[in-house]
């Protein structure tokens, strides 16, 4: 008698392993990959940028962001809002503010325009990533 209950308790945990299984399989086709967030993405253009802010030593603080199209004259978009919320998570401990370019360095997004940015006087460029993002450094002044 106990054999057969073992039998059926086995049986009946096999079943609902597989049920299980099924249902995962079904909710992980709606999943998308990784490489298909927004977050992510920004995460990946910004790692370069955040290594050469902390091999110069710079490990938190304030980093200017400016897009290049209003470096070259154009007006902000709405595309331009969204990139900095995003560009403002990845780049987390630093405070990056928007528009702004009175930080010791400065962020300029180019990854919209086809037109090389524009270089604000008195910054040297740090790094120039494949994407179009450009880290800035103030430079000293006499």
């Amino acid at each position: 008698m106990i054999a057969g209950v073992r039998l059926l308790v086995s049986a009946l945990l096999v079943f609902v392993s597989f049920l299980n299984l099924v249902q995962l399989n079904q909710t992980l086709r709606w999943v998308k990959p990784r490489e298909a967030d927004d977050v992510v993405v920004w995460e990946d253009r910004l790692r370069f940028i955040r290594d050469e802010l902390m091999k110069a030593g710079y490990w938190r603080g304030d980093v200017g962001y400016m897009p290049a199209g209003i470096l070259n004259g154009r007006p902000q978009t709405l595309d331009d809002d969204r990139n900095w919320v995003q560009a403002r998570y990845g780049m987390i401990p630093w405070n990056l503010l928007q528009n702004s370019s009175s930080a010791p360095y400065v962020l300029v997004d180019a990854t919209r325009i086809n037109a090389p940015a524009h270089i604000p006087e008195g910054f040297s460029k740090v790094y120039e990533s494949k994407t179009g993002l450009i880290l800035l450094k103030r430079r000293p002044t006499p």
